[in-house]
């Protein structure tokens, strides 16, 4: 389950971090919205700010980051995402039309076999913190549509 804003808050008050309004301002958007580019959090931010210092907007990036508050994706290889960080973070990606989807659904988060994957990796000597998961496919618009079909298709069958 992701974080609350509230939480976040306290999370960042009992490390004596400053809560400035931008600060504040950064973590209710990221608590209200999924999959942001730096762009658009700027972008957000600008509704309400009439000068956005986009060195405020970094910092508290690296820090939510620093502090596992925030996770980065780049689902398209090129563009980096921003999202709360929730364990596991699932997401599933159309290679047709890029929409991205988070899953929460716990039912379809239960049969992703986490326990197996935690024990293979304390074999090798690994500590499992948390987990990123990331499937793609075509979601049905595009598969109704006859979109996205491509050489894999046949492999997967």
């Amino acid at each position: 389950m992701a974080l609350s804003y509230e939480k976040i808050v306290d999370l960042l008050k009992e490390k004596n971090y400053r809560l400035t309004d931008i600060r504040l301002a950064i973590i209710k958007i990221l608590t209200t919205n999924e999959h942001l580019t730096l762009a658009e959090i700027v972008e957000q931010l600008e509704k309400e700010f009439k000068n956005v210092n986009l060195m405020s907007v970094y910092n508290t990036i690296d820090l939510l980051l620093r502090e596992h508050i925030v996770f980065t994706n780049t689902f398209d290889g090129k563009q980096i995402w921003y999202d709360l960080a929730q364990n596991p973070s699932v997401h599933m990606i159309c290679d047709a039309c890029k929409n991205v989807v988070h899953i929460t659904d716990s039912e379809i988060l239960q049969k992703i076999d986490l326990i197996n994957l935690s024990e293979g990796m304390k074999k090798m000597a690994w500590e499992p913190i948390h987990f990123k998961i990331e499937g793609h496919g075509l979601c049905s618009n595009c598969l109704n549509s006859g979109e996205g079909h491509n050489h894999f298709d046949d492999d997967l069958d």
